[in-house]
């Protein structure tokens, strides 16, 4: 059997028919929080909706901002009750850092892991590489 090309010039030609990828495509974006203000309270409308993007409980990201903002609140069926005026940008922030924390692979950088605790311990487990790592708990 004859062929026209030889090895180099196919894969020349095969790569010259790949479409092009785009890095700049992202899988996972970091949910906005959306809320108000009322009086001396910030009510935040769609925290189950940024938990669930996360994959996590809402308990968790709630004690996690109740921390962080060194507050009181509650969760209702309206949204999620925070004593004190914070402005989106200042909560986004504390999002982001929930996220690089307890979300994102620490190795791979993916945000495909899950909270496990064991012997009184929480760690994050990654699904895309395997890699398990500590985190702190809140109680």
């Amino acid at each position: 059997m004859v062929f026209k090309y030889n090895y180099d010039e196919m894969l020349d030609k095969a790569y010259k028919e790949l479409p092009e990828v785009s890095k700049e495509e992202v899988r996972f974006e970091i949910p906005k929080v959306k809320g108000s203000i009322q009086g001396n309270r910030t009510i935040i409308t769609n925290l189950q909706q940024i938990a669930n993007d996360l994959r996590r409980d809402i308990n968790h990201v709630f004690k996690f901002l109740l921390r962080e903002l060194a507050t009181t609140g509650d969760i209702k069926s309206g949204g999620t009750i925070f004593v004190g005026r914070f402005n989106s940008s200042f909560l986004n922030e504390k999002i982001e850092k929930y996220v690089k924390e307890f979300v994102m692979c620490d190795q791979c950088g993916k945000p495909d892991t899950e909270l496990m605790k064991e012997r009184g311990l929480t760690f994050k487990r990654c699904a895309a590489c395997g890699a398990k790592s500590s985190v702190r708990t809140l109680k």
